[in-house]
C-alpha cells in the first residue's frame, strides 16, 4: 500500500513561506544583519548601510544572505555570505552576448553621429570621392597580387544608421592571385560630418583556381550593416591620432578585425611615388598576423604590409 503524504495546513504555509524566501530573498535591514555579515560585506567592496537579502536557510542551519557589491575591478557581483561571516561565493552576473556587445558598441560609436553628405568622403588621408582607380601590385604567402581597385559611383547601395537613410559609395577590389582572378568585392562606406570613415559592409565574388565564379557571398566573406551587425566598421577616423582603437569589422568569429592608428607622420616609398606624413594603421585579425596600411593625405592607401609580404601602390588616378 502506497505511503499517503499528508500536509497540514500549518505545515503547507510554512513551507510555502520558505519557498518563496528561497526564491525572492527578503530584504534586511544593515542594523538587523548579524555583525560578521556587517563586516564581510565592507571587507569586499560592499558600502555601510546598503541593501542585503537573506536568501536562505543552509543545510547548518545558518541563514546565507546576498549582498551586491562592486569588486576590487569594479565590475558588479554578489556575496553569498553565511550568518558566521564566512564568504560562500561571489558570483558575477553573465557577460553580455556577442550580440549584446555589437549593439552596445554600435550604439556608442553611432551616438550624435550624422550623415549629411555620406557619399562625400573626403578625409584627407582616404578621399574615395575623387578616385578613379588604384593599381596594386605585390606579393603575399610568396603569391604574386595584383589588386585593380575602382571606384563605382554608379551604384548606390542604401543603409540605416543610426536611424539614419545613408546612401554609400561603392568601390570595386578585382584581387588576382599569380595572374588568376581570386576575388570580386563590392565595398561600402560612407562618411559622417565629422570627417569619419564608415565600412558598411561588401558584397563578395569568390573564384576558383581556373577563375571560375565559386561562391557569391559567403558568409565568412560578405557581410552589410543592418543585416549582419548593428555595428558599422570605422575605416580611418576623422582626426587620427596616434593610439586611436577601432574595429573596421565587428560582424561574427570569422569576420572581426581591430585596428589602431601606429604613426601619423611616416614616408614610404612605391612605384607611384615618394609619399610623406602618411598615417600607418595596424590591422589585427583573429588568428592572422598584423597587416599594416599607409594613409597618404590626399591619395588614400599606398602601402599595404601583411605578415608575409608587401603590396605597393603602382599608380593612382582621380576622376
Amino acid at each position: 500500500m502506497k505511503k499517503q503524504n499528508i500536509l497540514t495546513t500549518a505545515t503547507f504555509g510554512a513551507a510555502l513561506t520558505l519557498s518563496l524566501s528561497c526564491w525572492a530573498g527578503t530584504e534586511m535591514k544593515w542594523a538587523d544583519l548579524p555583525a560578521a555579515v556587517r563586516a564581510t560585506v565592507l571587507a569586499n567592496g560592499g558600502q555601510e548601510g546598503q541593501s542585503v537579502d537573506l536568501e536562505e536557510t543552509g543545510a547548518d542551519g545558518q541563514g546565507i544572505y546576498e549582498a551586491p557589491v562592486k569588486d576590487k575591478n569594479g565590475q558588479s557581483a554578489d556575496l553569498e555570505v553565511r550568518a558566521d561571516g564566512k564568504l560562500m561565493e561571489t558570483k558575477h552576473g553573465d557577460e553580455p552576448s556577442a550580440d549584446e556587445q555589437r549593439a552596445a558598441r554600435a550604439e556608442k560609436v553611432l551616438a550624435g553621429v550624422k550623415f549629411s553628405h555620406p557619399r562625400d568622403i573626403n578625409n584627407t588621408y582616404l578621399p574615395l570621392a575623387k578616385l578613379k582607380q588604384d593599381i596594386i601590385d605585390g606579393s603575399e604567402d610568396g603569391k604574386k597580387t595584383h589588386v585593380e581597385r575602382t571606384l563605382k559611383p554608379e551604384i548606390r547601395k542604401t543603409f540605416t544608421v543610426a536611424g539614419q537613410t545613408v546612401e554609400s559609395l561603392c568601390m570595386e577590389d578585382r584581387i588576382f592571385i599569380n595572374g588568376v582572378i581570386e576575388e570580386v568585392a563590392l565595398d561600402y562606406f560612407a562618411q559622417d560630418d565629422a570627417g569619419t570613415v564608415y565600412y558598411l559592409g561588401e558584397d563578395v565574388d569568390e573564384y576558383d583556381e581556373t577563375g571560375k565564379l565559386a561562391k557569391h557571398n559567403p558568409p565568412e566573406d560578405a557581410w552589410l550593416t543592418g543585416k549582419d551587425t548593428p555595428a558599422p566598421g570605422i575605416i580611418i577616423p576623422a582626426h587620427p591620432k596616434v593610439g586611436d582603437k577601432f574595429k573596421s569589422e565587428d560582424v561574427s568569429a570569422t569576420v572581426d578585425e581591430s585596428d589602431e592608428v601606429v604613426a601619423v607622420d611616416e614616408t614610404t616609398t612605391v612605384p607611384a611615388g615618394t609619399f610623406e606624413h602618411c598615417v600607418k594603421i595596424a590591422e589585427h585579425v583573429p588568428g592572422e598576423g598584423v597587416e599594416y596600411k599607409f594613409y597618404a593625405p590626399g591619395v588614400g592607401v599606398v602601402r599595404e604590409m601583411p605578415a608575409t609580404g608587401d603590396e605597393l601602390l603602382i599608380s593612382h588616378t582621380t576622376r
